[in-house]
């Protein structure tokens, strides 16, 4: 009886959470796929105008034309020292939190060396826009691959998984909205079953939390 009653309630909460997710949840969202993609050729299409391409002046300029766009107080500082590690579904990258909400993260993410994995099944849509380098993925059916360069955005829906993989140098500019902590486990369970790094989960929990509660308390962004 005392199972019974547990499943009933979690069978509650899903239920509600996934009628908010399509009702009440996509109020509290700032940022629109479409914009950060306009956002993000702009950007791309003024550092290609100029010859070769700098990864880190470009994804500094990302961060600041966004900044420009949505203010200051909702997008954080291009800080070296808090790039980290994220390893999650097989794959390791490097990432950079720029905004993280209940309702929506935006981070830059890429890889210096190549990586290749498994994108993770989430309560949230993610929006992946290629800035430098490239992204390929395909779904369980494919035979070949999707192709993502600069400026295209990948959209990975809801509830959908797919393998992925990006060569060395590639970065992208990537939006997850839904129930972002729903998505937290699956970038920390690797942390656990293989790489023990510990300093890192530690490190990005600060971040995170840091940013959701600045976020939720001083900015009223849920």
């Amino acid at each position: 009886m005392r199972y019974l009653r547990i499943g009933a309630v979690i069978a509650a909460v899903g239920y509600v959470m996934n009628a908010a997710l399509y009702s009440w949840l996509p109020r509290n969202y700032m940022f629109d796929p479409h914009t950060l993609n306009r956002i993000c050729n702009t950007v791309i299409a003024k550092h290609n105008a100029r010859g070769a391409v700098a990864p880190r002046a470009l994804l500094q300029d990302v961060r600041d034309a966004l900044a420009a766009h949505y203010g200051e107080e909702y997008i954080n500082r291009y800080v070296e020292d808090e790039w980290v590690f994220n390893n999650a579904g097989g794959a390791m990258g490097q990432m950079l939190i720029l905004h993280a909400s209940v309702s929506e993260y935006l981070i830059l993410f890429g890889t210096a060396v190549g990586t290749e994995g498994h994108t993770g099944v989430h309560f949230a849509d993610d929006y992946f826009t290629i800035l430098h380098g490239e992204q390929s993925a395909a779904l369980p059916h494919a035979l070949e691959p999707e192709v993502y360069t600069p400026g295209m955005t990948h959209h990975l829906r809801m509830g959908h998984a797919k393998q992925y993989a990006m060569p060395s140098g590639s970065f992208a500019l990537e939006l997850a909205q839904g129930w972002i902590p729903c998505m937290l486990p699956f970038g920390f369970l690797d942390t656990f079953s293989s790489t023990l790094d510990v300093y890192t989960l530690a490190r990005t929990v600060q971040l995170t939390a840091r940013d959701m509660f600045k976020n939720l308390v001083y900015n009223f962004k849920f």
